[in-house]
């Protein structure tokens, strides 16, 4: 892709990485860059180091700050402030599980930031994974055991506990990070996104369960194991992403090796955003190891005035300032090692232009996963002919079981079984009254027995055609209670429920199959008599198919063409 005259957004562009492509992007002259961070100090520092840049000849810079993990609300919080107020608390488990509807999506940070600038392309790079699981689950995990082995003593509960179960709710890393890939899919697809590049990482600087550099005692960390885990589901998610038909163009660089540097200095260390306060402390009385160790035990150290540790440090961006010891260990050979900012920037252009790097994660995945094989393709047919014999032998139509799931599915299927069964072809349903149909199928499920028990056995309610009465087995698949025992009736709930997984009799219902198997028709018919070539998939040699009602063919036109529901790859 032609960077020159393109918007570019970076996300994370005060970080290492991000400031490193930032540069480099200006020789290619974007119309805009928009670069992003967490605090405003930082979004406005990178705003003037690149405005002022030699290479900026007309590139507008535009800086932006906040966390754009939660919503626009909560982004200039930090998790403690969050954590202060339980409205606040109560909003961010409700942007994080409950389903995803526009007061999610649109409130959001990240999408109101892709809404307002429109990105054409989109370099990521936060280190995700890392702010995911630096929030550290087994602390609060500890911390929430405790508590219940103080109430199982005797403790009454009390907010504590409540407060400590919210921390956990709103820390569980794959809900975060599944909540964020989809709202950065809508946000992308609002903005007409065309390419997205993320800079991953492997959460171990390349190396193995062996890794000695740990935040803990455990070797490896449960913490770094996690961020590993998460940095491999966010890239296959990103892969199924790039799987996705109108989503853009999906790339991953994942460094395998500590990065650095920013710059090399003399001054006060920073660890976590702060300065480290200078302590000291001499033997006496309080300082002789007892029976016990207290975590915060009274005073036996005093502050050295106003005095911060000073030494010489490498500032290695995210990582943070390295001692020059610990740059030499680091990056010694069969350690992690390290690689520049300028070369991870290199290869990131080169891919935006279309460059084959090799380096792209999403692409070296495409090229190594199984795909579907010719032999299965060839033995399918016999399968599905067996089974069909197998029908016919024993009288039993396999419909649906409600294994393979959505819900959607077996409500889909048994509707075009129920149809099959009243008029045994296309044209016929076509041709039918919707409302003198709605009741031939209401007619069928009351007078069969084994029909509507199975379906109601396998989990699907049955709503009737006059959209009152509706029937169910002990166990429904739709709706999802979530928690809840009770669920309000009202019309929007009804027709979201038959349309997610309800057998739906009502005339309304027939009329949108009549809809869909017209156009259906439609779509076959787009083959002309002389044209037999590769070009039509879905064609007249389909037909002897549709024409009987293959439910399998029908249904799987709807997910494909109605839920947008197909491979591309």
């Amino acid at each position: 892709m032609d960077i020159r005259g393109k918007r570019v957004m970076i996300f994370g562009g005060w970080g290492l990485v991000g400031q490193a492509i930032a540069k480099q992007l200006l020789e290619e002259q974007p119309s805009e860059m928009i670069v992003t961070s967490l605090r405003k100090n930082e979004a406005d520092e990178i705003k003037t180091i690149l405005e002022a840049h030699p290479l900026n000849s007309g590139t507008r810079i535009i800086s932006v700050y906040g966390d754009l993990f939660v919503r626009e609300a909560l982004s200039n919080m930090s998790k403690a402030d969050i954590y202060t107020k339980s409205e606040q608390v109560k909003l961010m488990i409700h942007d994080i599980y409950d389903d995803l509807g526009p007061d999610i999506i649109h409130n959001s940070k990240l999408f109101q930031v892709m809404d307002k600038h429109k990105p054409q392309i989109l370099i990521d790079c936060i280190n995700t994974a890392t702010a995911f699981a630096y929030q550290n689950v087994y602390q609060i995990v500890a911390e929430l055991r405790a508590e219940i082995e103080e109430i199982r003593a005797g403790k009454t509960a009390d907010d504590k506990l409540i407060d400590t179960v919210e921390r956990i709710i709103s820390t569980l890393y794959i809900p975060q990070l599944i909540r964020h890939i989809q709202i950065l899919i809508e946000s992308m697809r609002q903005a007409e996104t065309k390419l997205y590049l993320k800079v991953g990482t492997s959460g171990t600087g390349g190396m193995g369960f062996n890794i000695p550099y740990t935040h803990s005692e455990d070797k490896p960390s449960k913490m770094l194991m996690s961020k590993s885990s998460l940095a491999g589901a966010h890239t296959m998610l990103l892969w199924l992403l790039g799987r996705t038909p109108q989503a853009p163009i999906v790339k991953e660089i994942k460094p395998t090796a500590a990065i650095a540097w920013k710059k090399i200095g003399f001054g006060k260390v920073v660890r976590k955003g702060s300065h480290i306060p200078l302590y000291d402390s001499l033997p006496d009385a309080n300082t002789v190891l007892g029976a016990e160790l207290v975590k915060n035990p009274e005073a036996n150290w005093k502050r050295l005035g106003n005095d911060f540790l000073e030494s010489v440090y490498i500032d290695a961006g995210e990582n943070g300032y390295f001692s020059a010891g610990e740059f030499s260990v680091l990056t010694g050979e069969g350690q992690m090692e390290f690689v520049t900012p300028e070369e991870i920037a290199d290869l990131t252009l080169l891919e935006i232009k279309g460059g084959n790097t090799g380096n792209d994660i999403i692409s070296s995945l495409d090229s190594s996963v199984l795909l579907p094989s010719y032999r299965a393709g060839l033995i399918r047919k016999d399968a599905i002919e067996q089974m069909e014999t197998l029908e016919k032998q024993t009288g039993k139509d396999s419909v649906a079981f409600e294994l393979l799931g959505p819900p959607r599915l077996t409500k889909l299927l048994y509707e075009v079984y129920i149809l099959k069964r009243l008029k045994g072809n296309i044209n016929a349903v076509l041709e039918a009254d919707p409302e003198e149909l709605s009741t031939l199928m209401e007619n069928e499920i009351l007078g069969n027995q084994e029909l509507r028990s199975t379906i109601l056995s396998v989990g699907t309610p049955i709503l009737l055609k006059n959209g009152l009465t509706f029937l169910r087995g002990p166990e429904i698949s739709v709706p999802n209670f979530e928690g809840r025992t009770v669920l309000e009736v009202n019309h929007g709930n009804v027709e979201k429920w038959t349309n997610t997984g309800w057998l739906d009799l009502r005339a309304s219902n027939v009329k949108k199959w009549q809809e869909r198997l017209s156009a259906l028709s439609a779509d076959m018919s787009k083959e002309t008599k002389q044209d037999f070539s590769s070009y039509y998939f879905r064609n007249r040699r389909f037909l002897g198919g549709t024409q009987r009602m293959d439910i399998g063919i029908i249904v799987n036109w709807v997910l494909e063409y109605e839920d947008k529901g197909y491979r591309i790859k």
